[in-house]
């Protein structure tokens, strides 16, 4: 009764910024920023919402397109997007809220230069690429629980961004079929700290590996 919706934009038919997955959920908040250049204004940007599926092609849940000629200039506007797929016209998809701000190129040029020295602003808006890490199985771990069994979990981190699995309760061999979407910044390698915890209720949760 859920979906895993991320949502891809493209211009000219080209993909210039894809959301993060968020898992099971029909009312995502995402608070992603994306700052995109924009060659000609006449043309719509493109919104489509996808359903990720482990394994299988990932469902199209809806699509809008957003008139850029109708924003005005240096001027931050809501923008309420009413989803349709062609297939169904009188289906109701649901709506994606927008924050947009449009600036001139000259303008852009600067704001991007000044993001450049910025680390801060660095961090949360200029990203250039997404790592997708699917977390399949854990085998043969260690004991942690006077029945011979753990309760695994694990953590990812890459730079400030973390993520927990589920926990498996009372196995050696755990299987998550999770999937972690991890943005990689300029300023930073792609070194990605993983962890295995054993939950352990009332105490500290025991180090695995």
């Amino acid at each position: 009764g859920t979906s895993d919706p991320y949502v891809k934009f493209k211009l000219g038919g080209k993909e210039v910024f894809r959301s993060k997955t968020i898992h099971k959920n029909l009312n995502p908040v995402w608070e992603e920023k994306a700052c995109i250049l924009i060659d000609n204004p006449r043309e719509p940007l493109y919104i489509k919402v996808f359903d990720y599926d482990f394994g299988l092609q990932d469902d199209f849940i809806g699509s809008a397109f957003l008139d850029l000629t109708s924003l005005e200039l240096n001027r931050q506007t809501d923008v309420t997007l009413s989803l349709k797929d062609t297939h169904y016209p009188d289906h109701d998809l649901g709506s994606i809220l927008l924050s947009v701000l449009l600036a001139p190129r000259e303008e852009q040029r600067d704001v991007t230069q000044s993001l450049r020295l910025s680390d801060l602003h660095r961090k949360s808006q200029l990203w250039r690429g997404i790592v997708s890490v699917t977390l399949i199985e854990g085998r043969e771990l260690k004991a942690m629980d006077a029945n011979g069994l753990s309760d695994p979990y694990v953590k990812f981190r890459l730079g400030h961004q973390k993520y927990k699995s589920k926990i498996v309760p009372k196995t050696l061999n755990p299987q998550w079929r999770e999937q972690f979407d991890f943005h990689l910044y300029e300023e930073r390698g792609g070194i990605i700290d993983i962890t295995v915890w054993d939950k352990d209720a009332g105490k500290k949760d025991d180090f695995i590996g």
